[in-house]
């Protein structure tokens, strides 16, 4: 991979911040845009501009077939069987609402039990809760072992003959821990129980097969896979998305709507409620082509090199913590420093131009296992370099001497 020419894609990195070259380390949070994505929703919204699935004319059909096109580039992918599979959704937190509504809804009654693990973010924990509230179902939790992973005999351990789904992350945004998903759904799959995945933090950062690792649900956030904001995909399996009810009413979603009667519309209209984020759906296959151009072999290699560089500079920082040490990792390296609070860490990176996370990362669930308030978190992309692993080590060390460490 060329990452100079990579990263030249990338507008943003012309910018100074506060008279520093940026040193982007927040991937994990939202990705930075290629020009190609930016440019592609210019040149719709000012030269082909119309809402899609509606009108006849001439911008109205054009539209559709582009907004389409999106639906199976992202089809094409995932290794999503059928294009219908394909929903779109206005971010990958409407996406699992979406499958913790329904389901609850048609399949989960009362003392029914829901899996999901001590890694997850707020968005595969509150909509299960919601229906905690509603319907009583009870959530049990896979605990992490010592290096911050889940391990399949963990989630075994847990499942009793009340587990009627279970629903995990595949890459943890805190620890990086990689979940052995295939394995899992299998286990699941064998005592009939439904598996749903918050895939925002694996889709930008691992191959994706659906056929293969044969979940029911994935969700996915765009604007984590270098695409806009404000769009998310749901991936469900072509007999849940028939069997399910829909999750909004509106315009799109019907077949045919009578005083006395509504019919609602095939797959995936179904679940698309109301006018849709054209332009970024649009601008959303431009990012997956960015993705393709590099290939996700390299982007793994490439980012997998720069955690185990990463690693090995913050492990030999006295006062550096790093939390997890999982044998499986993505793109993270989240760490505290003794005595000083991460958003002060945060605070005195940015005056070097080192932009990261501070906070509980929505994971607070898992701070409190770990009897910690917060923590500081780089993650890396596809423009990061070895080089810029260096100057957060340099800056961190800024932070050190600052207080005295």
């Amino acid at each position: 991979m060329n990452i100079d020419q990579i990263k030249k894609e990338f507008p943003i990195f012309d910018e100074k911040i506060k008279n520093n070259d940026l040193v982007y380390l927040d991937s994990a949070n939202s990705s930075q845009k290629p020009k190609v994505v930016v440019d592609r929703i210019n040149e719709f919204y000012t030269k082909q501009f119309s809402n899609v699935g509606r009108s006849v004319h001439y911008l109205a059909v054009a539209a559709t077939n582009l907004y389409e096109n999106t639906r199976t580039s992202v089809q094409k992918y995932i290794n999503a069987k059928h294009k219908n599979e394909i929903v779109f959704t206005k971010g990958a937190t409407e996406a699992l609402n979406l499958v913790a509504n329904t389901l609850g809804q048609s399949h989960l009654k009362e003392g029914d039990e829901v899996l999901i693990t001590e890694l997850e973010h707020h968005s595969n924990y509150v909509p299960w809760h919601f229906l905690r509230k509603s319907k009583n179902i009870k959530i049990n939790f896979a605990e992490i072992n010592e290096y911050g992973e889940i391990t399949l005999e963990e989630i075994e351990k847990k499942i009793t003959s009340k587990t009627k789904l279970i629903s995990i992350t595949h890459l943890s945004n805190v620890t990086g821990a990689i979940l052995p998903l295939k394995e899992i759904t299998q286990l699941a799959h064998s005592k009939g129980i439904i598996v749903v995945v918050d895939g925002c933090q694996g889709a930008p950062h691992l191959k994706l097969d659906m056929q293969d690792l044969d979940c029911d649900f994935y969700a996915i956030s765009c604007h984590k896979m270098y695409g806009p904001t404000g769009l998310g995909v749901l991936y469900g399996k072509k007999k849940w998305l028939e069997e399910l009810p829909p999750y909004q009413g509106g315009g799109g979603m019907i077949n045919e709507v009578k005083k006395d009667r509504i019919s609602y519309g095939e797959l995936p209209n179904k679940y698309e409620a109301g006018t849709m984020a054209t332009a970024q759906v649009i601008a959303f296959d431009q990012s997956i082509k960015f993705l393709e151009s590099i290939g996700i072999e390299n982007v793994m290699k490439h980012e997998a090199d720069l955690v185990e560089y990463g690693q090995e500079l913050l492990q030999k920082n006295n006062s550096v913590k790093l939390i997890g040490n999982p044998k499986n990792k993505g793109g993270v390296l989240s760490f505290t420093i003794k005595g000083v609070h991460p958003h002060d860490i945060a605070t005195i990176l940015d005056e070097d131009g080192v932009a990261i996370r501070a906070g509980h990362h929505c994971c607070q669930i898992l701070h409190d296992k770990l009897n910690i308030p917060a923590s500081a978190r780089a993650s890396v992309g596809v423009y990061n370099t070895k080089e810029d692993l260096d100057q957060l080590n340099e800056s961190i060390n800024n932070c050190k001497k600052i207080f005295n460490l």
